[in-house]
């Protein structure tokens, strides 16, 4: 069967949208099957629909043709769809085109994995300083977007890529930055998860997307008895806030949902044909800061203290096993008799801690230690940037494991920068809440 999409607006929101309607459900094409993408004379291409376009040519099944038709586009659409890699990935079915990022620009980039992640954030965090003098501080730059691509990675579920790209209007120091990949969704991410209060609110019509926005929820597939509790949506309620700070702009689009939020006003739209994973376009304004330390204190604050008992977890030490609750942040370590306290630099493990990776690396071996009757003094100093997700994996976690009253006993830190120890305290407080 032959499918024609007609792209005539790729702009965030109104774009996006009128190409997801466009789309054939991806169930209903097979092997063979050929799809042409036909640009319509006159219009301007953005980036950041394109994205959307690779996505979902990267999920077909094999053996479907997919083409770009740009026969009646102006010479300056088709040199831009070839220097983006758009025709590339479509034309050839290649997952990582070969184009180099040029001034200010960050062509399609699959998140595939770890280190292609990392350079990928460390690529658009460069475009903001060569293009805007004005950007004092990039680390909350780093921290959206890695979380927003640690998001494709680690709960989309898909098998096929999802690709991100980036550009600076340099006319006005506006960033546009765009995630798009075909995974589960967020939908099916909340109903497969643990958070009973997020289905209730589901089943209440409440939009998945609303639920990611405002809140820490877990969304990962149901853990295996004995094991943590699940990934938290950092990622979206840290980008919400930031760009709403920033005076940006937010569009959000996953199943049959669309939510855009410019400042603090929020649309949300209904698609007819829903989209098959979850697509993130962002607007920052460069010349306006991310205060994002003040955030981390404002998620803190609203964290609803523990009010219901759980059964404790357990972790084996050399003395015996131990219970828990929440992380005291500024407490010091007074070794008891038969106890070593040990020093842990963070930096160790690197300046720049933003993968998940790095956080598991932590955990394992503040884990170690604590079983082999360590207490711990954990040092910040020299940690210039670390995201939600890392300190999660490595602290919030360990806290669940062996208990948060246990882990405030037996885990302190000291020195370093003061977003940092907020980053801490507030992932663990998190961790030390009832779901929901």
């Amino acid at each position: 069967m032959r499918y024609e999409v007609t792209i005539e607006d790729t702009g965030v929101p109104h774009g996006i949208r009128s190409i997801t309607e466009q789309l054939p459900p991806i169930e209903k094409i097979h092997t063979g099957d050929e799809i042409k993408y036909r640009f319509r004379p006159g219009e301007f291409v953005f980036l950041t629909g394109l994205v959307l376009l690779a996505a979902w040519r990267k999920r077909l099944p094999q053996g479907v043709v997919v083409r770009v038709d740009d026969s009646s586009c102006f010479d300056a659409v088709k040199k831009f769809l070839t220097n983006t890699g758009f025709r590339e990935i479509v034309d050839t079915g290649h997952e990582h085109p070969s184009v180099q990022r040029r001034i200010g620009k960050v062509p399609l980039q699959p998140i595939t994995n770890r280190f292609n992640k990392e350079a990928t954030v460390a690529d658009i965090t460069n475009i903001f300083e060569e293009y805007a003098g004005q950007v004092k501080d990039t680390n909350p730059f780093k921290t959206l977007l890695s979380e927003l691509c640690e998001n494709v990675l680690a709960h989309s579920e898909s098998t096929s890529p999802g690709y991100v790209c980036a550009r600076v209007l340099e006319n006005n120091l506006k960033a546009e930055i765009a995630i798009a990949d075909t995974g589960i969704g967020m939908l099916e991410s909340f109903l497969r998860g643990t958070n009973e209060a997020a289905k209730e609110r589901i089943a209440k019509g409440a939009g998945a997307i609303e639920i990611a926005v405002d809140g820490l929820n877990s969304s990962k597939p149901i853990a295996p008895s004995g094991s943590l509790r699940s990934y938290y949506g950092f990622g979206l309620l840290i980008t919400r806030r930031l760009i709403e700070e920033n005076r940006g702009l937010l569009t959000i689009m996953s199943g049959n949902e669309l939510l855009t939020i410019d400042r603090y006003q929020r649309n949300h739209v209904t698609l007819e044909h829903p989209w098959p994973g979850t697509f993130v376009g962002v607007v920052l304004d460069l010349g306006n800061p991310l205060p994002l330390e003040e955030i981390y204190e404002e998620a803190t604050s609203k964290i609803v203290p523990k009010t219901v008992s759980r059964a404790p977890s357990t972790i084996s030490t050399a003395k015996a096993h131990v219970h828990v609750s929440p992380l005291q942040a500024n407490a010091v370590i007074t070794p008891e008799k038969g106890n070593q306290a040990k020093k842990v630099e963070l930096r160790h493990y690197g300046a720049e801690l933003l993968t998940r990776e790095a956080g598991t690396a932590v955990r394992a071996d503040l884990a170690s230690y604590i079983a082999a009757g360590n207490r711990i003094l954990v040092s910040l100093e020299g940690v210039s940037d670390i995201t939600p997700s890392v300190a999660d994996e490595a602290f919030g976690k360990l806290a669940e494991i062996i208990g948060f009253e246990n882990f405030s006993e037996l885990v302190a830190f000291e020195g370093g920068q003061s977003i940092v120890r907020r980053l801490v305290e507030f992932v663990i407080k998190t961790r030390s809440r009832p779901l929901g």
